[in-house]
């Protein structure tokens, strides 16, 4: 629903930032890698958004980095993980430094977040090391922007109420039929045709 923030930091803490838009103060829960990529207070601030929304509460996410939003939505992704353990993961280290642990499945590393069991760190290692590890081989360490526009097309499809495995194939299918794609709503539209 909102795709970022853009306006004067009123303030800031390792897990919050108040971004002022035109006289609203706007609460953003932030990781520490985003808190340290922040300017200085009563400065102009930009900052990518996620609207967490359930029935008894409304959370407003902010990063510093299309990457570490990607991130975070794959780890709510991950069945028993919420936007507060997945905010605490990415707290623990920058993009590349969470996805490595993921991809060389390391167990211990994981297991020492909070929130995070032995169980919980193989489930995470389960679901995602495969995914993750295709975006660093395709970016050489860094997504891509194909592999950004794939991630926002998947996230559309999955709110036009397809399963997440359902979007993924379906993006999967589209992008090998058209290796030319350039925007998430060309890529969309391809998609859902192979549905």
């Amino acid at each position: 629903m909102y795709e970022y923030i853009h306006g004067t930091l009123a303030r800031k803490s390792p897990n919050l930032a108040i971004v002022d838009v035109n006289g609203v103060g706007f609460a953003l829960e932030i990781s520490l890698s985003t808190y340290e990529s922040l300017p200085e207070i009563h400065s102009e601030c930009h900052l990518l958004t996620y609207l967490y929304v359930r029935e008894d509460t409304q959370k407003l996410f902010g990063f510093a980095t299309e990457g570490e939003r990607a991130l975070f939505l794959e780890l709510t992704s991950v069945s028993g993980i919420g936007p507060k353990v997945s905010m605490g993961i990415l707290s623990a280290g920058n993009v590349s430094e969470v996805k490595s642990r993921i991809v060389n499945e390391d167990v211990a590393a994981l297991k020492k977040l909070p929130g995070i069991g032995p169980k919980t760190a193989k489930r995470i290692i389960l679901e995602l090391r495969e995914s993750l590890a295709t975006e660093e081989t395709e970016a050489g360490g860094e997504i891509t922007r194909t592999s950004a526009i794939q991630n926002e097309a998947v996230l559309a499809l999955e709110s036009l109420g397809y399963s997440r495995s359902q979007a993924e194939k379906g993006v999967k299918a589209a992008t090998s039929l058209d290796g030319e794609i350039t925007s998430v709503e060309q890529l969309i539209k391809a998609a859902l045709k192979t549905f």
